[in-house]
């Protein structure tokens, strides 16, 4: 299994810190499990519409307009997108700690047909699961 990060979210892990060496997310780079994906098609109508629906679902969440909604948030649904339209993966989840967008990008896929093929994943959960079983 390989975490693939769109590029806005890869940005959003990095930090321009002189006193870190290496963010976390490039160690896990370096040692195979996790990657950067190449820039969003976004000329795919699949990838446009499902950025769009999860930033209106997002933002209707939290009562706020569209256009305030981070890219990186609605870019892991963009990106599950091409992957399940283009056939290069059949299943994909969404690990995220912003339980909207993890609803959203469940609800938006479901929409474009991919109900069955997509998993939201609560990050927040995640790490308390990996802490209690001590991986």
């Amino acid at each position: 299994m390989t975490f693939v990060l769109p590029e806005q979210v890869y940005q959003e892990l990095t930090i321009d810190d002189p006193d870190v060496e290496a963010p976390p997310v490039d160690a896990a780079i370096d040692e195979d499990w996790a990657t950067v994906a190449a820039p969003l098609e976004f000329s795919e109508p699949v990838v446009s519409r499902v950025m769009d629906g999860v930033q209106r679902y997002i933002a209707n969440a939290d009562d706020r307009p569209a256009d305030e909604v981070e890219r990186a948030d609605a870019a892991l649904a963009a990106l599950a997108a091409q992957h399940l339209s283009a056939g290069t993966a059949t299943e994909v989840y969404i690990y995220t700690t912003d339980i909207a967008a993890g609803e959203g990008a469940e609800t938006v896929l479901a929409s474009e047909g991919y109900g069955d093929s997509v998993t939201f994943v609560n990050g927040f959960q995640f790490i308390e699961d990996l802490r209690l079983t001590g991986h």
